[in-house]
């Protein structure tokens, strides 16, 4: 009998449905973008997470985009992506903040079409083609009887790369019901894959998209504050 681990309940799901700006469901294969910009008093690295509308246990968030660099005052970097979704994997150990999670393999897969796959070990770790399944609307990962606990993560990305992830362990299955909600920050020691600790990321804040704006720039002031607006 499979445990069944379930990151979105009714209530989160209502939530995140009615805090998801209309165009979002409207815009999958649109290009989104966001231009950093750092009038600071410092050098930052940038980055780009999504955060889940509740906290829920277990569940990591990622530094999904990153500046592969310090960005200099009054330099900008600009990060662009297209709500498509993926699903991912890595050898991480135990997942913890600050872990980098190198995502070992990528499956595509789609909310309203091919939402389910399995983890395992079998030919070496991997996951397996998606097909669709149950609940519709959710990404669905299960964890086969050969996967150990506490040496593998599995998760969800977007367009190609890791947004959220959890420990797989045996016989475990995982449901995603993705809603996404964009943050920028400006931190040190980050990569593109760092597990994230969200209760202690300062200079950080939401990116909100209006209905219809596709490109945001975010400022960075010498307060160390963000400034958010459509380009």
């Amino acid at each position: 009998m499979s445990l069944h681990i379930s990151y979105a309940n009714k209530e989160l799901t209502d939530h995140a449905r009615a805090s998801q700006p209309a165009s979002a469901a409207l815009a999958q294969g649109t290009q989104y973008s966001l231009l950093l910009k750092n009038k600071s008093a410092q050098p930052w690295t940038f980055y780009v997470y999504q955060k889940m509308p509740q906290p829920v246990a277990n569940v990591f968030s990622l530094a999904w985009f990153c500046s592969p660099y310090q960005i200099r005052v009054g330099n900008q970097i600009k990060f662009t992506w297209e709500i498509d979704y993926n699903f991912v994997w890595s050898d991480t150990g135990q997942l913890i903040p600050g872990v980098d999670f190198l995502a070992s393999g990528v499956q595509d897969g789609s909310p309203s079409g091919k939402n389910t796959t399995t983890f395992s070990l079998n030919g070496g770790p991997g996951l397996s083609d998606p097909v669709k399944g149950d609940p519709a609307g959710s990404l669905v990962i299960n964890d086969a009887a050969n996967v150990p606990n506490s040496r593998f993560s599995v998760g969800i990305g977007m367009s190609g790369t890791g947004t959220y992830v959890v420990q797989a362990g045996t016989n475990l299955q995982h449901t995603f019901t993705p809603t996404p909600s964009y943050w920028i920050a400006a931190g040190t020691n980050v990569n593109i894959g760092t597990v994230l600790s969200i209760d202690t990321i300062t200079q950080t804040r939401e990116a909100k998209f209006p209905s219809a704006v596709f490109d945001l720039v975010g400022t960075l002031r010498e307060d160390n504050t963000w400034e958010v607006d459509p380009t």
